[in-house]
């Protein structure tokens, strides 16, 4: 009987949400696998301004967005639990993913490079170099143009043991 995987599906709630969620599934079907699915929301002190009620309705705000996703996507199925936390997006990942001995780490990229990479900064670049174990990138790259249909067929890019 084969180890069920632990696979941390890092999101960020945005129009690709769907296809990075979509994308991962089809990736792992025929493997079993637990999907620990991971919102942060990033942390801002003037934000929330120290407000615990503010917190928690956000991230049951964000809970609720993941489900919905879930349910559109078709992947209500799926063997899953979600996870909202507050902080810096690319520590809470890696941080999620070490405590939680993950076997694989997906994430959406949007594939910056260059100065754009440097200026704008990107959580799928940091957690790829920072991870402690494979990393899934699932390129985001003209995603605007396609189709749900489309988006679903587009395919991933597997970057393993990225140290």
């Amino acid at each position: 009987m084969e180890k069920e995987k632990k696979i941390l599906l890092a999101v960020d709630l945005n129009f690709e949400t769907g296809f990075v969620l979509s994308s991962a599934a089809s990736f792992f079907r025929e493997s079993a696998a637990k999907f620990q699915i991971l919102h942060v929301i990033p942390y801002d002190i003037f934000s929330f301004s120290g407000k615990k009620n503010s917190i928690k309705s956000k991230a049951e705000e964000v809970h609720k967005s993941i489900e919905d996703k879930l349910k559109e996507s078709g992947l209500y199925y799926l063997n899953y639990e979600i996870f909202v936390y507050t902080g810096n997006p690319q520590e809470e990942i890696i941080n999620f993913a070490k405590k939680n001995a993950s076997d694989i780490i997906a994430v959406g990229t949007h594939q910056r490079v260059g100065i754009k990479e440097i200026v704008s900064g990107s959580v799928s670049f940091y957690v790829a170099k920072h991870s402690v174990c494979p990393v899934l990138l699932i390129p985001l790259k003209n995603t605007l143009k396609l189709t749900a249909k489309e988006l679903i067929k587009e395919s991933a890019l597997s970057l393993i043991n990225p140290s």
